[in-house]
Order: C-alpha cells, then structure tokens, then sequence
C-alpha cells in the first residue's frame, strides 16, 4: 500500500503534497503528518488547514490515541 501526504482546509478541499513523495509505510506517513501538523501549528496558530495521510484508495489515515 502506498500513502500520500495532503493539506486539507475546513471547507472540504484538499491538495497532494507531491514534493512529499509516498511512503509504503504507514507509520511514517504518520510521523510526517505529526511533524507537519506541528510546524503549521506554529506558522499559523490560527489557521484551520491540517495535513492528512491517504492510502492509495484515498482513505485517510488515523493516528492511533
């Protein structure tokens, strides 16, 4: 399985990150969603937009709590 990184707003609409590449492991695509997540976070403490991990199907990703 392949995943992919993408910055995805409120309002529903979303974008691939293609200078992330994909990753055929999951829990990396997490940490890279984590890190960037953080880093957003900090640029844009207000902002609304957050980055997600898909699977090649599309299906986002959960971290596990």
């Amino acid at each position: 399985m392949s995943y992919t990184i993408w910055r995805v707003s409120p309002d529903g609409g979303s974008f691939q990150l293609t200078n992330m590449g994909s990753t055929a492991n999951k829990e990396r695509a997490l940490e890279k969603v984590r890190a960037l997540n953080d880093r957003l976070r900090l640029s844009e403490p207000q902002g609304k937009d957050r980055f997600v991990a898909r699977d090649q199907n599309g299906k986002e990703l959960k971290s596990p709590a």
